[in-house]
């Protein structure tokens, strides 16, 4: 009966579907399937959204190509999309409420896919990591949250400071170990006349959080106690807030023009261009170096940030990682990242920007394509210097993820709320003092903190 009627199937589409629907199939391709044909170039190719903020030209050709080798794998389509990592939040909710969410997404921190977890709108990718193996990840890498982990990561994206070895020789300078001997430092690197700026730094918008809050923690500021009680402004905890705001008001003299508006770009280039001595940034600068100031490639060296009085210096960091949505491709989503690992397309991604991308995993340090990448080798003595930040007896590594008892959308709050460079911006143009500042941040603060 069936092939008596596909044997004569009307020749004009219309009156095709209208057959097609009194024989009780809604689609060609179940119709075909019914007959043993295959259905799949009538079926719409499955098709995966995957947000990247990754902006480096050789990271998205390794990307193109890497989806596209998926594609042929898999059958499965991956639609690519690049954005700054600065606009990650406002694509990927406005995704959301558009009804059209990303499958597949990078994250520049872990505080943004903690505040989506909450609301059951990612994936987790637990067993993904167990199957790496949970110990080969290093200090402060892995965020447990409702017992799961939300991100793989693959970047650690410490911020520290990069300075001119060569400006220090000449000025017969020496790393210093604590706040008075950075000020003398950065006095006498300021050379304006000759439009040489000591340092340049964020102290305003979303870069701040990662590129400028290590003074607050080498200080020994914090925001919550275990509780998730906010204690910013408590007895205990003012006066290094306090002495933190003084401190960036005197670091800050000794700037380029423009300090309210510095951004990412701004960091790389001012240190770059020889604008200024000091800048905090992550291994990316050091590609720039090579791309743009080769000249520089052996006159730059890496340092923490002092603590006030000596002691452990301090990086920041807000590791870089992928995290899976919770959407109607989900296990296509978890299936792509499980190939990517198992794969080791991980590794040649992170080789697109070997000194940016530092590896969270301690097997990458040891995996001989990694090692053996002429940058890593050439610029080991750095790479030396990042291991070292993931040595805890020696260094402090503080973040707004790690404030407060444990991961939580609290940290994702005080993130994309700006409250720490607004605190700092109400301090620098003398619209609060310091005291009346730290106070107007915690009471935010407060507003927006849950008890979890």
């Amino acid at each position: 009966m069936l092939g008596h009627h596909v044997a004569s199937l009307p020749s004009t589409p219309m009156s095709r579907r209208r057959l097609l629907r009194s024989l009780g199939v809604t689609a060609g391709g179940a119709l075909l399937g019914s007959l043993g044909l295959p259905a799949r170039g009538y079926a719409a190719k499955k098709e995966l959204r995957y947000l990247n903020n990754e902006p480096a030209p050789t990271t998205i050709a390794f990307l193109k190509d890497m989806v596209a080798e998926y594609e042929a794998a898999s059958g499965i389509k991956i639609q690519l999309e690049t954005i700054p990592v600065t606009e990650t939040w406002t694509k990927v909710t406005t995704a959301i409420k558009a009804g059209k969410p990303y499958d597949f997404i990078t994250f520049g921190e872990i505080t943004q896919p903690l505040l989506l977890a909450r609301d059951g709108l990612l994936t987790p990718v637990t067993t993904i990591i167990q199957e790496v193996g949970v110990d080969d990840f290093g200090p402060r890498s892995l965020d447990w949250y409702q017992g799961e982990l939300w991100m793989y990561p693959y970047d650690y994206n410490f911020n520290y400071l990069f300075y001119r070895k060569d400006w220090f020789a000449q000025k017969k300078l020496h790393v210093p170990t604590n706040w008075n001997g950075f000020l003398q430092m950065l006095e006498a690197l300021n050379d304006p006349a000759n439009k040489h700026y000591a340092i340049t730094l964020p102290v305003s918008g979303e870069p701040t959080n990662w590129g400028n809050t290590a003074f607050l923690w080498a200080a020994g500021v914090q925001i919550y106690d275990d509780q998730w009680n906010v204690v910013l402004d408590a007895p205990e905890m003012k006066p290094r807030v306090v002495r933190t705001l003084e401190y960036l008001t005197q670091v800050t003299q000794y700037t380029p023009p423009g300090l309210l508006e510095v951004g990412l770009k701004d960091m790389l280039s001012n240190f770059t261009s020889s604008l200024s001595g000091i800048t905090s940034y992550t291994g990316r600068l050091i590609h720039l170096i090579e791309d743009r100031a080769p000249e520089l490639a052996d006159k730059y060296a890496t340092m923490p940030s002092p603590a006030p009085d000596g002691g452990r210096g301090a990086v920041t960091f807000a590791n870089d990682g992928f995290s899976i949505g919770k959407t109607d491709n989900t296990e296509d989503a978890l299936k792509f990242l499980r190939w990517f690992i198992k794969n080791d397309k991980l590794t040649e991604f992170q080789l697109t920007l070997p000194l940016h991308y530092q590896p969270p995993q301690f097997s990458t340090y040891k995996n001989p394509r990694w090692r053996s990448h002429p940058l890593v080798e050439k610029h080991w003595a750095a790479m030396e210097v990042m291991l070292d930040f993931m040595n805890t007896d020696k260094t402090l590594i503080g973040s707004i993820q790690l404030q407060g008892p444990g991961p939580s959308p609290n940290q994702g709050r005080i993130w994309t709320s700006q409250v720490l460079p607004r605190m700092y911006v109400n301090v620098l143009t003398k619209t609060m003092s310091p005291s009346d500042a730290v106070d107007a941040a915690a009471k935010e603060i407060r507003g927006f903190t849950e008890k979890v």
